[in-house]
């Protein structure tokens, strides 16, 4: 097993991942031209210095540092000159510090990285929505050192995994701990939509798309259970198809929350309730343990980012805090989460899929997810 873990930039993350499989950490500076995954306002505030000191202090540890290039737009600014200085820019600063690999989702990136800096290892992203022999095949042919596989589908699809593990040499990595909805439609313009969220000046950073998908969710609540996640329980499925590489997620999530998602994984083994793996939010008040964390709910930061009368009416606003601090949105949840999902009644979940493929089959008419979240979730 090798653990890839998000990077909260957190000293006590680090030391305290000495002990675990864990390969890499990854992450990014806060917002920059090229932009990443997720939007700024989720993330802790960080900078050039704060990465190196990371970068240097994991190396230490004996473990690798990914950094992340991974927005799925750059609104085409990568084919001009400024955007190209920009990025190459980016490049020469992480190659300089010591980075070992980065995460790209564009192919000039991809091509770019290999060409000019040899010392890098190259990585596609999740938003790349790699999910059949085909794609994988095409990003090996073009240099991808590692392809993490798509992050909205297939990760109970045992047939298309395999085809794939045996269609490429390189690395592929799985997210075990994602909670989007199996098969959504809407994920290709949220991870553009994300992209530009930590890319100065680009508009309102409202994450439009969790909140509708909150709400879907919350009407359909089967939606949790056939989420793309991956349970500790079950990874010996996947280890038995040739997977050793698993990716944990969020960069937002607090220490205490974090090393308890990689003990679980760790450990192949959990104990309550799922959610606190796999939910980007709703993190208890307790897991803020030092200023830096509390900063996410701090009013400097909700000025920061969202007091902007020129975009939007900011009257509005305390209704969008009312729903954040309801539900754990950028918000310390206090006292015990209304969102439950039992592990233990999940056991023997995974069994149906071992040998069905779900590609074909309409859930409404299957209902055996439907039944597990009758059996195992409340809300």
């Amino acid at each position: 097993m090798r653990l890839s873990v998000a990077c909260n930039f957190d000293e006590a993350l680090i030391e305290g991942l000495r002990d675990y499989p864990v390969y890499e950490v990854y992450g990014k500076v806060s917002a920059d031209h090229s932009g990443g995954g997720r939007p700024s306002f989720y993330l802790p505030k960080v900078g050039k210095r704060q990465v190196e000191r990371t970068v240097a202090r994991v190396h230490a540890l004996g473990m690798q540092f990914n950094y992340l290039l991974n927005a799925s737009c750059m609104g085409n600014t990568e084919y001009t000159r400024e955007g190209q200085r920009h990025f190459r820019k980016t490049l020469d600063w992480v190659s300089e510090i010591g980075c070992d690999s980065v995460t790209v989702a564009n192919l000039l990136l991809l091509q770019t990285i290999k060409r000019c800096y040899p010392n890098l290892k190259v990585r596609i992203s999740a938003h790349r929505f790699t999910d059949s022999p085909r794609k994988a095949a095409f990003w090996e042919d073009h240099g991808a050192d590692c392809i993490v596989l798509n992050e909205t589908a297939f990760a109970r699809e045992f047939e298309a995994l395999r085809a794939i593990r045996e269609a490429v040499s390189c690395d592929l990595s799985l997210i075990v701990n994602n909670s989007c909805r199996q098969d959504c439609a809407i994920a290709g313009t949220h991870a553009s939509s994300m992209s530009h969220g930590s890319q100065p000046g680009k508009g309102l950073p409202l994450d439009y798309h969790m909140l509708f998908c909150l709400d879907y969710r919350l009407r359909e609540p089967v939606n949790y259970v056939r989420a793309n996640w991956i349970r500790p329980e079950d990874l010996h499925h996947y280890e038995a198809l040739g997977f050793d590489n698993f990716k944990i997620v969020e960069r937002n999530t607090p220490t205490p929350a974090l090393l308890e998602r990689v003990h679980a994984y760790a450990n192949r083994r959990f104990d309550g309730n799922f959610f606190d793996l796999v939910l980007p939010f709703n993190y208890p008040e307790s897991a803020y343990t030092t200023a830096a964390s509390r900063d996410a709910y701090s009013l400097r930061r909700a000025i920061e980012h969202f007091g902007k009368p020129s975009l939007f009416n900011v009257t509005k606003v305390p209704t969008l805090m009312k729903l954040g601090k309801r539900m754990g949105l950028l918000y310390p949840r206090r006292g015990e989460s209304p969102l439950y999902l039992d592990n233990r009644k999940l056991d023997g979940f995974i069994d149906r899929f071992l040998h069905k493929s779900c590609i074909d089959i309409d859930c409404d008419d299957c209902r055996y997810c439907h039944n597990y979240a009758d059996r195992a979730l409340t809300i």
